[in-house]
């Protein structure tokens, strides 16, 4: 009664174990190729990153009212004298590949107040966030 009966075929119960495990391996490979090519992700407040990247600047927060977009990466965008004059930024996306410093009206004339870094983004920037400034890429100064 101590004896234990051997399993028949044990070669036949590990090469199906083998198969089991393989079978379950590529269908967890073939799940994780599916989800990396699933379509990307919306553009963050809708201002495009492909295939042309641009600083989207709204005068809303919630990314409403997109006021100005730009490509330009060595510019300066006058926020009050300019085609789209706005008083200030309330949201913000910056798809450019590069910093947007933002200036703002003081008693001593334009002051940088912020940077918006490549890939950053908000839905509500404040209420005084570039106030009567300018929004500066590629190191150009709004005051020279």
């Amino acid at each position: 009664m101590g004896e234990s009966t051997p399993l028949i075929n044990e070669g036949l119960t590990m090469a199906w174990i083998r198969k089991a495990t393989l079978a379950v391996s590529a269908l967890a490979m073939t799940g994780g190729s599916l989800a990396a090519t699933a379509a990307p992700a919306a553009a963050v407040g809708g201002c495009p990153e492909y295939p042309i990247r641009k600083l989207c600047l709204y005068d809303s927060s919630q990314y409403r009212n997109l006021a100005i977009t730009s490509t330009s990466t060595k510019a300066c965008i006058d926020l009050v004298n300019g085609p789209n004059r706005m008083p200030r930024i309330r949201s913000y996306v910056n798809n450019l590949n590069r910093n947007a410093v933002v200036w703002k009206q003081s008693g001593f004339g334009l002051v940088v107040q912020g940077t918006i870094g490549p890939g950053g983004h908000s839905s509500d920037a404040g209420w005084d966030f570039g106030t009567a400034g300018a929004v500066c890429m590629g190191g150009v100064n709004p005051n020279n």
